[in-house]
């Protein structure tokens, strides 16, 4: 049995979802993603202790790790922007693994893009035809991440949740110089994620709440309802923006932890008017689809792709 076992760990992964709040681990043996477990990261001291303790519960030995990360990764070391945990590929490979590879959280996203189905997605607005062309998606949670599938062929992935928060009314405006006095730049991350969300009802109604469920869970809550709206007209502004850019004309997924959570009220909101409202360029915008993506491990499964894409390339530079 124990050899078995040991043929199976010979090809598989340890494939791990790593955010500011919540980590997600998995074994990728073949196409099969099993033992999916889910760590609260307040609890482990940094992400080599979560990792081994992943592995102590499985019984798995994974050859390999694989990590979706949700910071940028520039080099060798990742130090996370949303949580105090810094590692690198030597620090893992520490842990006995043959091979570490370490991508973008929203990069494995762009990975599943072209593969999401219909049972794995809402659809926001009446457009819910896609033309063939570039896919996007944008998702606010801890933090905002951004990336696309391009050309049906490469995943392309960066730092846009930084970019800089546009008003499109004078009411708008007001929120934003609110923002900025208090934090300096105003990007779309810093109302576009849950602190986001806490902090645009702070300058919204100088009320302080102290966490973004207080907010996304109190429809019948004036203050709260007008936040969520508001929150809702911003994210419209910005993944309209993203999708010109991109050129998604294959449609734009909205993922992350908070707005799957309250899908109904961004049917009902906002959105999908703020989205198309671009001038010239809003007959273009109409014909773009816009979802919720509803798949509940997009991270895992964007990495099992990435790893399936890149296989041939990781075994060549493991063996070389």
């Amino acid at each position: 049995m124990l050899a078995a076992v040991m043929r199976i760990s010979e090809n598989s992964w340890l494939i791990a979802d790593i955010g500011a709040t919540n980590s997600r681990c998995a074994i990728l043996s073949g196409q099969s993603i099993t033992r999916v477990k889910i760590f609260r990261n307040d609890a482990a001291t940094s992400l080599e202790a979560l990792l081994t303790e992943y592995l102590a519960e499985s019984g798995a030995t994974p050859r390999g790790c694989a990590l979706a990360v949700a910071a940028p990764v520039a080099g060798d070391t990742i130090q996370m922007i949303n949580r105090d945990w810094r590692f690198s590929r030597e620090s893992l490979l520490a842990l006995a693994f043959e091979q570490v590879e370490i991508i973008n959280d929203f990069h494995a996203i762009a990975w599943l893009l072209p593969h999401i189905g219909e049972g794995e997605r809402d659809a926001i607005g009446s457009a819910t035809v896609a033309a063939s062309g570039n896919i996007a998606v944008l998702g606010p949670g801890s933090g905002l991440g951004m990336s696309a599938w391009i050309d049906d062929c490469a995943a392309m992935c960066g730092e846009g949740g930084h970019l800089t928060l546009a008003a499109q009314n004078a009411d708008e405006e007001r929120i934003i110089a609110v923002l900025r006095k208090r934090y300096g730049h105003c990007s779309a991350e810093r109302v576009l994620s849950g602190p986001g969300l806490i902090a645009l009802h702070n300058a919204m109604h100088g009320s302080e709440v102290t966490s973004s469920e207080q907010i996304t869970v109190k429809p019948n809550d004036a203050q709260a309802a007008a936040t969520l709206a508001q929150f809702f007209l911003f994210l419209g502004s910005v993944a309209a923006e993203l999708a010109l850019i991109t050129g998604a004309l294959g449609g734009v997924y909205i993922a992350g932890g908070i707005v799957p959570a309250c899908a109904e009220a961004l049917r009902e909101s906002g959105f999908r008017a703020r989205f198309e409202d671009k001038g010239r360029y809003r007959d273009y915008m109409r014909r773009i689809p816009t979802w919720v993506l509803t798949e509940p491990q997009p991270g895992l499964r964007g990495i099992a792709y990435y790893l399936a894409q890149h296989n041939n390339a990781l075994a060549s530079g493991a063996s070389g």
